[in-house]
């Protein structure tokens, strides 16, 4: 079998990337964050586009359970419900509970 490192041309490059994204899957699916971001940024060096070919097929994969619960949010709806909107003029963050009194994010409290 060839090593990953010896592999010819476009097609064998993209072959590589896409089989380091897949590794990189299956590492973070069993809980090893490390080893899954070392993976991709290894597979993303060799062929962006094959990363991101192997994670538009999970999206749509409705079996891939790694796409559902702890995938973030996916619509602009679901964003809009966890963020807020700074209106101009509102108060700046320490005087609207956000944070604490005296942050300095507008000179109050010095």
């Amino acid at each position: 079998m060839k090593d990953l490192e010896q592999t010819d041309g476009a097609a064998g490059k993209h072959g590589a990337a896409r089989l380091l994204a897949e590794q990189a899957v299956a590492a973070q699916a069993a809980g090893d964050d490390e080893e899954a971001d070392r993976l991709f940024a290894e597979a993303d060096r060799a062929d962006p586009d094959a990363v991101v070919a192997v994670l538009q097929e999970r999206v749509r994969d409705p079996k891939d359970g790694a796409t559902g619960a702890d995938a973030g949010p996916q619509d602009d709806a679901e964003i809009e419900a966890m963020s807020r909107t700074v209106e101009p003029g509102s108060d700046a963050p320490s005087r609207s509970g956000v944070s604490g009194r005296g942050s300095g994010a507008d000179n109050q409290g010095q």
